[in-house]
C-alpha cells in the first residue's frame, strides 16, 4: 500500500506545483491543458483564483492520500482519509467521464490539441489515479 500512496501522492504534488506555476504567471505548456472549440478558441480562461484553488487541492489531495498511511492517527481517524480517498477516486472518475462535449472519453469535440492530448494523457491520468484511490482505500480498510 506505501508504494500505491508513494505513487498517487507525488502525482497530485507534481500536478500542484504546476497549477501553482500557471497561477503565478508561467504559461509552459498552457495551450494544450484548456479545452478548445477550436485551435484559436479557448472553452474558457481560468483566472488566478481558480489556478490557485486547483493547486491547494491537488496538495490536499496529496495530503489524504497519505494520511491513509496511519500517519495522523492521534488526531484524525484513518477511516476519514479512506473515505475522503473514495471520494477523491469518484471525482476522477467523473473527470474521466467527462462533460460529453469538451473533456473525457466521451467528448464530442476533436481535432484541437487539447483533445488529443485528453484522450492520450489526461483521461487515462484520471482512471489511474481513480483505481489507485480505490485500491489505497480498499487496501487500508482490509488492513485494519
Amino acid at each position: 500500500m506505501i508504494f500505491l500512496v508513494l505513487i498517487n501522492s507525488t502525482i497530485f504534488i507534481l500536478l500542484s506545483f504546476l497549477h501553482i506555476y500557471w497561477a503565478l504567471g508561467g504559461n509552459r505548456g498552457m495551450s494544450a491543458v484548456i479545452p478548445s472549440v477550436s485551435e484559436n478558441q479557448r472553452f474558457y480562461k481560468p483566472n488566478i483564483y481558480a489556478t490557485f484553488s486547483i493547486g491547494g487541492l491537488m496538495g490536499l489531495f496529496a495530503l489524504v492520500t497519505i494520511g491513509n498511511l496511519n500517519i495522523f492517527m492521534p488526531y484524525i481517524p484513518v477511516s476519514y482519509f479512506q473515505y475522503a480517498t473514495i471520494g477523491i477516486g469518484v471525482i476522477f472518475i467523473m473527470r474521466a467521464v467527462g462533460d460529453f462535449t469538451y473533456i473525457g472519453f466521451f467528448k464530442k469535440a476533436t481535432g484541437t490539441a487539447f483533445a488529443k492530448n485528453d484522450t492520450r494523457y489526461y483521461t487515462p491520468l484520471c482512471i489511474i489515479i481513480a483505481f489507485i484511490s480505490f485500491a489505497i482505500a480498499v487496501l487500508g480498510m482490509v488492513q485494519l
